[in-house]
């Protein structure tokens, strides 16, 4: 996604100020918002069970 693209995005329907988005990481914030469902955390003994 275009970074600029974004930021008219982020500042239009989250209502942050440009500075809100020039301040944070880039990366990190496409990283959140783009978290879904197959992005959470397993528990270790489960994730352990898919092996065994």
């Amino acid at each position: 996604m275009d970074i600029r693209l974004f930021e008219k995005d982020a500042m239009q329907q989250l209502h942050w100020s440009l500075s809100d988005i020039e301040d944070e990481d880039y990366e990190e914030l496409m990283a959140v918002l783009g978290a879904d469902e197959n992005n959470k955390m397993v528990d270790p003994e489960e994730f352990a069970k898919q092996f065994m």
